[in-house]
């Protein structure tokens, strides 16, 4: 196939994280006859949830969809370097994977970022990118600065993610930018462990 041995390696050692081969010492590595329930994600690729779940052979879907522009979160805007008065739009959402709740999603970009690209994209169907909307922009995002946290679901977050008060949840913290190293997509995201999972691939 045209690649080396140590790529091909490391293929199958993602593979078999996400449950999708099954190695078997002195006899060989198999096609996991079990598909496995849980979304699998490597936390150095930068993909956007919906093609996540995509991915992973599921209906991406949205819940509880809101958004606003205001100038209610004068700590995202300080990430932006922005003054604290700056105004954001502020999108809050539930994503689902073939209509069960795995990730709630709070994300901000700045008003002038957006732009008109803020009311088509109140248009759109259940099933839409923001990383997308702001491709459509003239906006590619090539990096982001992940911040990881374990943190237990509240009130709200249980009902919004269909699980108990203080269920462990993983909280993925996000600054997206451009080539250019422009910040311009704040995300935080709260992922139901039991349903979605991430790896890292090390190397000595």
């Amino acid at each position: 196939m045209g690649v080396s041995r140590a790529t091909v390696r490391d293929a199958i050692r993602i593979l078999t994280l996400e449950g999708l081969l099954l190695r078997q010492h002195g006899v060989g590595t198999f096609v996991s006859a079990v598909p496995t329930s849980q979304l699998g994600a490597g936390l150095a690729e930068l993909t956007s949830t919906t093609q996540l779940i995509r991915q992973h052979g599921y209906r991406p879907g949205t819940a509880g969809h809101r958004d606003e522009v205001s100038v209610s979160e004068p700590r995202v805007a300080r990430l932006f370097g922005l003054p604290a008065e700056t105004n954001l739009v502020h999108i809050s959402r539930t994503r689902l994977a073939s209509g069960k709740p795995v990730i709630h999603c709070e994300e901000f970009v700045p008003t002038h970022v957006l732009g008109e690209a803020l009311a088509s994209h109140r248009t759109r169907t259940a099933d839409w990118s923001l990383y997308e909307v702001l491709r459509r922009a003239g906006i590619r995002i090539v990096s982001a600065i992940c911040k990881v946290a374990p943190v237990a679901a509240d009130r709200d977050l249980g009902a919004r993610l269909n699980v108990k008060t203080g269920h462990p949840l993983l909280l993925l913290k996000q600054l997206h930018y451009t080539s250019k190293g422009q910040p311009v997509l704040y995300c935080e995201n709260f992922h139901n462990g039991d349903l979605i999972e991430f790896y890292v691939t090390r190397r000595a």
